[in-house]
């Protein structure tokens, strides 16, 4: 039996939708008898921003899939992007970013350091939500006979238990469920296995029938979500440790400073001239397509030494582009969703001459390159003088970048 409801008034409209999905707190979670949680709030503004009206319908989530598959629902949320989904449903742009971890009895772990994550065809027993995205990612990936259980309080009560050896959930959704069962934290082993991100699909046949639903609801996704994720102490410790010492070497490089210098603009654009530019260019790259000015920049030497550099990075890097000292950018490996980067932080490292000092971002969407990035930008230093020349943003795509085996 499904509760159904309504998060908007159709208006009239004729593609009025209804959208299943399933209890998986912080995501979707009742409030007082209110369906809410983060999800919610970000669809409740991306349809409200395209004037659609829709409605939810809460099932189990094995239930909200077939019925997608059997066209009896417009779409589900929210899920893992999969070649078997993708068979039956088209996803849209990512609304949120799980991180899978694997969660053990502490008291088997003698040291941390010498557990090592269970593999397909071991003798640990693997525990997972019953139709959940980390159960199938785990039957797909060759791990048989898991335990399946109902819910996440039942699955954290058997790991506590030691009933379940090993079980792979979202952190932020076990740190609720570990909270509400009032069971310590020390009680735990918690090793990280993989970021997640997730998606609404939307059934084929009601995209055949209202093909421009998905690219309006991308369009606006970015304008709704809400706080960054914030980055983890072992994250910012691996980018400072692994990935901060490459960028400042790219920035030191005599190839890029000679193709900063080349390309360099020798004077501050008028701020009436920089304020067209830059609403040109952001009006176009919304749609897609560089202006004027973004092509000129995309042609010039320093952007092709960024898409080398970016194609050598073994996809970790998604995206790298330069700034000069005015905020104006001056040399891109793709389109970037703006020109002016003035209103920015990383525009404040332009008048910093700090050899060591380097902005590191917490974890976002980034609807350009369709990735969860975390930015790093460093200046880059002119050798002689040691003034600023330009500054320079490398954005990590942390699902490949920050993976263990990375």
């Amino acid at each position: 039996m499904s509760d159904e409801v309504s998060q908007a008034d159709d208006d009239g409209i004729e593609n009025f939708l209804i959208l299943q999905t399933n209890l998986h707190p912080p995501y979707q979670e009742l409030h007082n008898g209110t369906l809410g949680g983060y999800s919610v709030s970000v669809l409740n503004c991306a349809f409200e921003r395209i004037g659609v009206g829709y409605g939810i319908a809460v099932a189990p989530r094995q239930r909200n899939r077939e019925l997608v598959r059997n066209a009896q629902a417009d779409g589900f949320f929210l899920a893992r992007i999969s070649q078997f989904m993708d068979e039956y449903a088209v996803a849209t742009n990512p609304l949120a970013l799980e991180k899978w971890v694997w969660v053990s009895p502490s008291r088997r772990a003698v040291e941390a350091s010498n557990v090592k994550v269970p593999k397909p065809g071991g003798v640990a027993t693997i525990g997972a939500i019953l139709g959940s995205n980390e159960a199938e990612w785990l039957g797909e990936e060759g791990y048989s006979d898991l335990v399946r259980v109902p819910s996440i309080a039942s699955l954290v009560g058997q790991v506590a238990a030691g009933r379940v050896d090993y079980a792979l959930i979202d952190k932020h959704s076990f740190e609720i469920a570990r909270n509400e069962l009032g069971i310590g934290a020390e009680q735990f082993l918690v090793q990280f296995e993989r970021y997640a991100p997730l998606v609404v699909y939307f059934s084929k046949r009601y995209v055949a029938k209202f093909p421009d639903l998905i690219d309006r609801l991308n369009t606006v996704l970015e304008f709704c979500e809400t706080n960054p994720m914030r980055l983890e102490p072992w994250e910012r410790d691996a980018i400072e440790r692994v990935h901060l010492p490459a960028v400042r070497q790219l920035a030191r490089s005599p190839d890029l400073i000679r193709n900063v210098r080349a390309v360099m603009e020798r004077n501050r654009m008028p701020a009436d001239q920089r304020r067209l530019v830059d609403e040109e260019w952001t009006t176009m790259a919304r749609l897609g397509e560089p202006s004027m000015r973004a092509r000129a920049v995309l042609g010039n030497q320093l952007s092709e030494f960024l898409r080398n550099f970016q194609l050598t990075s073994g996809g970790q890097v998604a995206e790298a582009f330069v700034f000069d000292v005015y905020g104006q950018t001056i040399g891109m490996n793709r389109l970037t969703s703006d020109f002016d980067q003035s209103d920015e932080p990383q525009y404040q490292m332009a008048q910093n001459i700090n050899r060591d000092h380097a902005l590191i971002d917490d974890i976002r969407f980034d609807a350009s390159t369709r990735a969860f990035l975390s930015q790093i930008t460093v200046p880059i230093l002119d050798p002689d003088s040691g003034q600023t020349l330009a500054v320079l943003t490398v954005g990590l795509d942390v699902s490949a970048a920050l993976r263990p085996e990375s």
